[in-house]
């Protein structure tokens, strides 16, 4: 799975929909000493889901597990999630 492009994350408030452990990939170039494909990431990453008030769902990765499904959280601008 690849991150979540700093494109699609917009900031609001919300209720956290659902927490899943995710392998992300990282893209290196073999010129930057890396292969031409992606590479796991070692470190474990959880994405969460969060539902926005116009219906929308946003994702976010994050390398702990700090909220559950109910939640009421922040989408910041910086891309984080803080607790509501």
């Amino acid at each position: 799975m690849t991150p979540v492009p700093a494109k699609a994350m917009k900031p609001g408030y919300g209720v956290v929909e659902s927490v899943t452990p995710v392998q992300l990939t990282r893209e290196r170039s073999a010129a930057a000493g890396g292969s031409a494909q992606g590479e796991k990431s070692a470190r474990p990453m959880y994405r969460i889901g969060v539902r926005l008030p116009d219906g929308s769902l946003q994702y976010r990765d994050l390398d702990k597990p700090d909220f559950k499904v109910g939640d009421n959280v922040l989408l910041t601008n910086a891309g984080d999630i803080v607790p509501d």
